[in-house]
């Protein structure tokens, strides 16, 4: 069993006498077990269980190796791998750094080291950094130390990477078949895929221009006879191996727009929206459940503010718009349409997607790759750097667990390129502090924490 426990002490900044000192001990959450939870149909669709292992192996220092601090306590289940919302990020530490970022401390490689039967590991944050009231802090991967969580952007940081052995440059794993297998099925737009919404079942939807909304399942024709040695790889439609059924779901208008207006929030459901009227103030928003095949919402909505045509989406009662002419920007309306707030003055390149269950994202106009994501609480705009992921959309995966997803590039409306990627700054360990550390300009700050195999 792993354990671990944290120390932080306080240090006056000008004498570098030890003023305080704070001993807590922490849960381990599931992240780092679900980082190799992999089922059987991922191997059937090419998944190379050698490079998954390359990539995720040795986890120290990699995926551990990173610290960050909460505003809050948080609840103490395993299963509580991205923060819940609302929490703030108050300090993060990953690797050397030296910057000016407030919130960054240090990685100090002099006093970590690593033991017989664990690590221990060392991070400091001088008089400007991390000034806050922390109550909880958590362990996370290097990259996510590095990047904090929904904290301003820095160069060279990354919130999202695919799964790689420490360099983001690393070569990918591709987590499906990277053409879709059937995409002419009737006319209209081509079918857009909504996730592994079930294990081994990969699902499409579509409109056909007909009324109704399309939804196209892909598996394999016996999951339960794969095992580690099985080499279909990339599999076609002509593949003995594959399976595919159409589903349809009666309406009375089009599901027009689809690509760019609809998200699969974390009930499985497909919200889309459709805009219409004068300053396009009408949005009619229909709920289809994509397990069930049954629309089990549908509802209209005016909205106080002219609004532009493409990427709204509706998530957690909030419908999130872009508004036309002069200050336009993404808007966020409530459930009766009033006008909320204006969250950022940048348009949305594209459609929005949820992750996590509990947050939306969208590509967002700023450079190297601008990415808008909100809890429902708390907003930001980030960049995702140059890892060159910002096209891609995240989708869950019902063959993994977080803090892994499926990164999808959309590059054609018939060529889905699928990897498998993780949120950086997930919470390897939830540690609720006994008392409130107060840290400001007067103390630097030394956090060690310890992981052992006992």
């Amino acid at each position: 069993m792993i354990k671990g426990k944290s120390t932080i002490e306080l240090f006056d900044g000008i004498t570098g006498k030890k003023k305080e000192e704070y001993k807590d001990e922490n849960i381990v959450t599931n992240a780092i077990r679900n980082l190799f939870d992999w089922n059987g149909e991922m191997l059937a669709m090419g998944i190379s269980v050698d490079g998954m292992l390359e990539r995720l192996t040795p986890l120290y220092p990699h995926y551990l190796r990173g610290i960050l601090l909460w505003d809050n306590i948080i609840a103490e289940n395993p299963d509580n791998i991205l923060p819940p919302p609302g929490i703030n990020c108050v300090g993060h530490a990953g690797g050397f750094y030296g910057g000016a970022n407030p919130l960054r401390g240090t990685w100090n490689e002099n006093e970590t080291e690593i033991k017989e039967n664990g690590v221990k590991m060392v991070w400091d944050f001088h008089t400007d950094k991390a000034n806050s009231t922390i109550k909880s802090i958590s362990l996370t991967s290097i990259a996510g130390g590095n990047r904090g969580w929904m904290t301003p952007w820095e160069a060279g940081t990354f919130f999202r990477q695919r799964i790689n052995n420490g360099s983001s440059s690393q070569s990918t794993i591709n987590f499906a078949p990277t053409t879709t297998w059937t995409q002419t099925l009737g006319t209209g737009s081509a079918s857009l895929y909504a996730g592994e919404l079930r294990r081994g079942i990969h699902t499409y939807v579509a409109d056909r221009n007909d009324n109704s909304l399309t939804i196209i399942e892909h598996s394999h024709a016996n999951p339960s006879a794969l095992s580690i040695l099985d080499s279909a790889g990339v599999v076609t439609a002509a593949s003995p191996h594959c399976r595919e059924e159409v589903f349809s779901v009666a309406s009375d208008a089009r599901f027009s727009n689809l690509s760019s207006n609809y998200i699969i929030d974390g009930d499985k459901n497909l919200v889309h929206v459709s805009l219409s009227g004068t300053g396009n103030r009408t949005a009619r928003i229909r709920t289809v459940n994509l397990i069930t095949k049954t629309l089990t919402g549908d509802r209209t909505i005016t909205l106080s503010n002219d609004v532009g045509a493409s990427s709204v989406a509706y998530f957690k009662n909030r419908l999130y718009a872009g508004t036309s002419g002069t200050g336009g920007g993404i808007c966020e309306f409530n459930s009766s349409g009033s006008f909320v707030r204006r969250i950022l003055n940048f348009t949305s390149n594209s459609r929005y997607h949820c992750f996590g269950g509990e947050y939306i994202a969208s590509p967002v106009n700023v450079s190297n790759g601008g990415l808008f994501i909100s809890d429902g609480i708390n907003t930001v705009v980030t960049q995702v750097g140059s890892d060159n992921a910002h096209p891609a959309v995240l989708f869950n995966a019902a063959s993994l667990k977080p803090p892994l997803l499926t990164m999808v590039y959309e590059a054609t409306s018939t060529h889905h390129t699928r990897y498998i990627g993780f949120i950086t700054p997930y919470m390897a360990t939830i540690n609720n502090l006994a008392a409130p550390v107060i840290k400001d300009e007067l103390n630097t700050m030394k956090i060690t924490y310890e992981l052992t195999q006992e």
